[in-house]
Order: C-alpha cells, then sequence, then structure tokens
C-alpha cells in the first residue's frame, strides 16, 4: 500500500516536471515576437525562433503579429460642405512598429486608431462639397494618410495605406445626380450636334466661297481670252486696211495720173447711164480722156 503511494506520488511529480518543461518552452514565429513578464512586469520582447522560459516567475503574456494587418473601418455617415450626407466605408493597412507602445502605452491602440481615422475623416469631407467629395476619393486618401500618419505613431502602429471603398449618398440625392448627369450629357450632345452642323455649315459655304472663286476666275480668264481674241482680230483688220492704204498710196506715187483718168471715165460712163442725151465736160477732162490709149485712138480716129 505504502509502495503504491509512492509510486504516485512519484507519478505526480513526473507529470508535473513534464507540464513545466512543456511550459517552460516558446516557439515564436516568423512575423511575430513575444511579449515576456515577470510577476507582472515586462522583461523583455522575444524574436521569432525556439526560447525556454522559466516557469512560475517568467511568462508569456502576448504574441504580437508584426505582418502587415488589413482592417476594415465601419460604415459611417458624414455631412459634406452643402449639407448632404454621404456614407463612406474604408478600408486601412497598417503594422505594428513599437511593441512596448503598442501593448504597455495604450489600451487598445486599434481602437484609437480607427477612432482618430473616423474623426479626421469628418473633418476632412466637411470641407468640401459634394461633387468634390464624389470626384477626389484619392485626393481624401492622400489627405487622410498624411492626417494619421504622425498620430498613430503614438500608439506603436503605421499606417501604410488608406482606401476609401464606396460614397453613397441619400436615394433622392442620387435620383437628382442622374437627372442632372443625364441633362449635362444632353447638353454636351446638343452642343457637339451643333457644333458638327456648324462645322459642315462653315465647310458647306467655303465650299460654295470656293466654287464661286473658281467661277469667276475661269469668267475673268474666258473674258480676258475674249478680248485678246478681238483685240488680235481688230488689229489684224487694222495691219490688213493698212496694207491696203499703203498698196494704194504706193499705187497713186506710181500711177496716180492714170488712176485719176479712170475714174474720169467711170464717171463718163455713169453719166452715159442716164437720160440726157448732152454733157457738157471741161476741156481738161477730155484732155485726160485723151491720155488713155484706147480712148486716144478713138479720138485721132474722128478727128481724121
Amino acid at each position: 500500500m505504502v509502495s503504491i503511494i509512492i509510486w504516485a506520488i512519484v507519478l505526480i511529480i513526473v507529470i508535473l516536471f513534464v507540464i513545466m518543461l512543456f511550459s517552460s518552452v516558446a516557439i515564436i514565429h516568423t512575423g511575430e515576437v513575444g511579449i515576456v513578464e515577470r510577476l507582472g512586469k515586462y522583461v523583455q520582447t522575444l524574436e521569432p525562433g525556439f526560447h525556454v522560459v522559466p516557469p512560475f516567475i517568467y511568462r508569456i503574456t502576448e504574441i504580437v503579429n508584426m505582418k502587415q494587418i488589413p482592417l476594415k473601418v465601419d460604415e459611417q455617415e458624414v455631412i459634406t460642405k452643402d449639407n448632404v450626407v454621404v456614407r463612406i466605408s474604408e478600408t486601412l493597412k497598417y503594422h505594428i512598429t513599437d511593441v512596448n507602445a503598442y501593448v504597455y502605452q495604450n489600451k487598445d491602440s486599434v481602437l484609437s486608431m480607427v477612432q482618430d481615422t473616423r474623426a479626421n475623416l469628418r473633418g476632412i469631407i466637411g470641407n468640401m462639397d459634394l461633387n468634390d467629395v464624389l470626384n477626389g476619393t484619392e485626393t481624401i486618401n492622400q489627405t487622410l494618410f498624411q492626417q494619421i500618419a504622425t498620430t498613430t505613431a503614438g500608439y506603436g502602429l503605421n499606417v501604410d495605406r488608406v482606401n476609401i471603398d464606396s460614397i453613397q449618398v441619400d436615394k433622392t440625392i442620387q435620383e437628382s445626380m442622374n437627372k442632372l448627369l443625364r441633362a449635362s450629357r444632353e447638353k454636351e450632345a446638343n452642343i457637339m450636334e451643333a457644333e458638327g452642323l456648324k462645322q459642315a455649315a462653315i465647310a458647306k459655304a467655303e465650299g460654295e466661297k470656293q466654287s464661286d472663286i473658281l467661277h469667276a476666275q475661269a469668267s475673268k480668264e474666258t473674258q480676258i481670252l475674249d478680248a485678246q481674241g478681238k483685240a488680235e482680230s481688230q488689229r489684224l483688220i487694222a495691219e490688213a486696211v493698212r496694207d491696203q492704204i499703203n498698196s494704194i498710196n504706193e499705187g497713186l506715187e506710181n500711177h496716180g495720173e492714170l488712176y485719176l483718168t479712170y475714174k474720169n471715165v467711170e464717171a463718163l460712163e455713169a453719166l452715159a447711164k442716164g437720160d440726157a442725151n448732152t454733157v457738157v465736160m471741161p476741156s481738161t477732162a477730155i484732155d485726160s480722156l485723151g491720155q488713155i490709149p484706147a480712148v486716144g485712138k478713138l479720138l485721132k480716129q474722128e478727128s481724121k
């Protein structure tokens, strides 16, 4: 009976020893650190790897994740500068930079970070009109990131990225915005159509203008060619008349007396065809007729 009790005690001691042995062994994974306390007081931070911590007095109180952590912030309602209520949801990405500040200097560093983020977001949106809010998410992200970066450093955290997931407005406001958007698009379409008609009219007028210019140039060239043709014709006629006059002048210079005599004969012929039986002529005219060979011969025969 005594031996049984002794063996039971030994077994209990062995079990306790094994439990103590396993409880003093700690394995810290990559991307994590362990917080070691001695009787409730911070002692050291354990890096990733295998560690043995004396039991009872020393204890690993917390394993802190040092990796980047995404956090979905609850949706919140914010009033814009023009008094429009919008619902905004956002996402944060952060990582722990100071384990001591994260664990011991703040009761809940993540909650503090979220509260500051929501407060800063209200301030940013409150200084913007609805249209700027809807079209300026990137600007909001950058401004919010800059504002909370210095604040969260005191919590042992570093915010890596802020992203606005969605911005929603009241249904009635959305309908009004849709109407304005449709009106704006119709206006732009009308402007584009009017601009197209304007350009078409300009092109047509320009074409007609060019056509009129070409017609005018063609008419001008035709008139010039016609005038040149008339001038050339008149020049040729003038040259012909001049040549004729020159020819006559030449003939008169060489045979002027004969020509005058010939004209006298023509005059006598015209008189002979008349009804009068008697023609009175000056002697000079008769003398000039005698200069014509045929008439002269006839006169000589008559005189004989």
